[in-house]
């Protein structure tokens, strides 16, 4: 079918001034849903109605089409409906069996959402005239009631310490992101709602709507923890260039890992010389490529001790059996290196209270690596370092992963002994 796709956007907003064009990762916020419509591959025509000319400026680099509305409808008293109106009346030569609006304050939405929700109101185009996105409402009406002017929760009659324990349906909320119409009828209805309408269902952590300052910044976030791992990897690479003068040194000890040995600042170990090696936020895989492959390690003491595994569970897609071919590869070229090395592997230290990090999995990984790691000595740390619950005991931590200055004099007095 053929349909047009319409992005309002006023200039006006008094909550948070400029909203539709906030630079977010480089691009205007609009920028978003216009390439998201774009990507999609769907519409005859892109079309964003706006008041501001500036806004048409910023975008016109884009293959789309605007309307510069009056200014009687750049007011914050002018409905959606007759912004939409006038697109529509401008446009009504045009041969299309739909509209979808793309509201810009909802960057989230992709140009998959848009061909899931067209397939599915053209596969029930006779049934229904209308199309909204919902999502997971964030309480169900079950819990929100009026409070009137003498602030009490007299509304609020329902026994809520049993709320649990009841049984509720699921209950969704429009999460502003698409909304498709048949051009007539919305223009005889006015609004997209009702029994003639379709719900397209959306996760919540894609339904954000921007209306506030708060609300941008939790979508600032969410762009923040995409690009995680182009981030790190650009600071791992710093990281590797200001150590060049460690690659370039030869002493008794190196240690090879992740931040857990990078943040440890120790000189010597048993009256041996410490070369520290390694690098915060690292995978084993990384590690290989970024250091070892590019030959930045030239020549080793006779004794190193490794730490890897902890970065590579938070990658999806990992397997144990790739990160022991990853260690192992590592292991293979140290010997090159210097063929007399010995080898010692710290066991992966329990975490507490982390998201990104499960005992249970690090428990499992320590396992399958102790058996299976070649041409190592393990020194154990998992009893060491965890509490009666079985968690990282916190007077060795600061944030549950990383250790303390008391965690480190632990660290050490178990090293002193294995060596």
């Amino acid at each position: 079918m053929k349909k047009i796709a319409i992005i309002t956007a006023r200039s006006g907003s008094k909550g948070l001034p400029n909203k539709n064009v906030l630079f977010a990762n480089g691009k205007p916020l609009m920028a978003y849903s216009i390439e998201a419509a774009l990507e999609s591959g769907e519409f005859e025509k892109v079309i964003v109605s706006t008041d501001s000319q500036e806004y048409i400026d910023l975008l016109s680099h884009y293959p789309i089409e605007f309307v510069k509305r009056s200014a009687e409808l750049a007011s914050d008293k002018a409905s959606s409906f007759v912004v939409i109106e006038d697109v529509l009346n401008r446009y009504s030569h045009v041969d299309y069996d739909y509209f979808v609006l793309l509201q810009p304050t909802s960057p989230l939405r992709t140009a998959q959402h848009i061909q899931e929700a067209n397939a599915k109101f053209e596969a029930n185009f006779e049934k229904f005239d209308f199309l909204v996105s919902v999502s997971d409402a964030h309480k169900p009406t079950t819990l929100t009631r009026q409070i009137d002017e003498d602030e009490s929760l007299k509304n609020f009659k329902l026994d809520y310490s049993n709320y649990a324990r009841q049984q509720y349906h699921p209950e969704y909320s429009p999460n502003g992101a698409i909304f498709s119409a048949k051009p007539q009828a919305y223009l005889k209805q006015k609004h997209f709602y009702g029994e003639k309408c379709i719900a397209y269902f959306m996760d919540k952590e894609v339904s954000v709507d921007i209306d506030d300052r708060l609300d941008f910044e939790y979508f600032y976030f969410i762009l923040q923890q995409r690009n995680k791992e182009k981030t790190l990897l650009e600071t791992i690479k710093k990281i590797i260039s200001a150590k060049k003068e460690n690659f370039n040194q030869t002493k008794e000890i190196s240690l090879i890992g992740h931040s857990i040995l990078d943040y440890w600042n120790i000189k010597e170990i048993n009256h041996l010389a410490v070369n520290n090696l390694a690098i915060a936020g690292i995978s084993t895989k990384q590690y290989i490529d970024l250091i070892l492959n590019q030959g930045l390690i030239k020549s080793l003491g006779d004794k190193t001790i490794l730490m890897f595994g902890t970065n590579d569970i938070v990658y999806t897609g990992w397997t144990k059996e790739q990160i022991l071919s990853d260690i192992q590869e590592v292991i293979k070229k140290l010997k090159i290196i210097n063929n007399k090395i010995q080898l010692y592997f710290l066991e992966i230290t329990p975490v507490a209270f982390r998201v990104d990090r499960n005992n249970t999995v690090i428990r499992e990984l320590n396992s399958f690596l102790k058996e299976n790691l070649e041409e190592i000595k393990w020194i154990a740390l998992d009893n060491h370092f965890s509490d009666q619950y079985g968690k990282l005991n916190l007077d060795y931590t600061n944030d549950g992963l990383h250790l303390s200055e008391q965690g480190y004099q632990l660290l050490e007095k178990i090293i002193k002994s294995e060596l």
